[in-house]
């Protein structure tokens, strides 16, 4: 099974839920937590929002530091100011939707713009509740933000029109580790690139803005970076493309070397692109 066929099998399974239409039960998904937080992701970075985390991930990234959202707990916790709700799992997109709200309006009261990120694990692996939860949140007014390893653009191309902002990942392969399932492994000498940059042209054509991350530890290479910038390359003038020295975490032990890094931001500006160097503030911030 190549890995188009084994996305699509994915994303079968995914369908399995009903689908949000009249009279027809609305989708659910497993969900890891909703939060409050200012972490951010790439030009959003400090920008105070609510974070709804899926369960269940293809991938396996060495860096990974939410290995808890590959299987999702019975019950939900939901962090709304000082208070901690537990939801059973699944969880339905309108009752999720209005549980963000929740969170929302006891956390970011007065606030101009509202915002949601619906992260993971990886969310377009339930397309179908996405574009639902979407729906239902942004017809009150919140800007819905999309956090993805970016593999699934069939599936992305089902939600896309409730998505106001994607950050992408483009996955290294030496970040990778085996994946959950063997059919998601990469053959030596392949990436993802093709499917980062088609995810990103989907967002694009929707209008949604587009921020893409590349993730560096002290494996990264020159070689792997100038591939990540030639398949991207079509899309340039329109993302932001975000480089974060890793954090380390698990199997990862190092960050990326100082002089590498401001090596492959030269790279990156020599190519053409908005490029910036972001590393994971929530850490050092304190927050979730």
């Amino acid at each position: 099974m190549d890995l188009k066929q084994a996305l699509k099998s994915l994303e079968g399974k995914a369908q399995a839920s009903p689908s949000a239409k009249p009279g027809v039960a609305v989708p659910k998904a497993p969900l890891i937590e909703i939060f409050h937080s200012v972490q951010g992701e790439g030009r959003f970075v400090g920008v105070p929002m609510a974070f709804v985390r899926l369960a269940t991930c293809p991938l396996r990234c060495l860096y990974c530091d939410t290995p808890n959202s590959y299987e999702a707990p019975p019950r939900v916790p939901v962090r709304t100011g000082l208070r901690e709700l537990h939801e059973p799992n699944p969880v339905a997109a309108d009752r999720a939707a209005e549980l963000v709200r929740q969170v929302v309006a006891a956390s970011e009261p007065g606030a101009r713009q509202s915002r949601v990120s619906v992260t993971g694990g990886e969310p377009l692996v339930f397309p179908e509740w996405v574009r639902e939860f979407g729906r239902q949140v942004r017809g009150k007014g919140l800007r819905v933000h999309l956090e993805t390893a970016a593999v699934h653009p069939d599936a992305l191309q089902k939600c896309v029109d409730q998505v106001d902002h994607l950050s992408a990942d483009y996955k290294l392969p030496e970040t990778l580790g085996a994946p959950a399932k063997a059919e998601f492994a990469l053959a030596p000498g392949q990436g993802f690139g093709a499917l980062h940059r088609r995810c990103c042209e989907i967002a694009l054509q929707r209008g949604a803005s587009v921020d893409v991350k590349i993730v560096l530890t002290d494996k990264t290479g020159d070689a792997a970076v100038e591939r990540a910038l030639a398949d991207l390359a079509p899309v340039r003038e329109k993302i932001l493309l975000v480089l974060q020295p890793v954090t380390p975490f698990g199997a990862v032990a190092k960050t990326v070397a100082r002089l590498d890094l401001m090596r492959y931001l030269a790279m990156a500006q020599r190519a053409g692109f908005d490029a910036r160097v972001l590393p994971q503030v929530h850490k050092s911030l304190q927050v979730p």
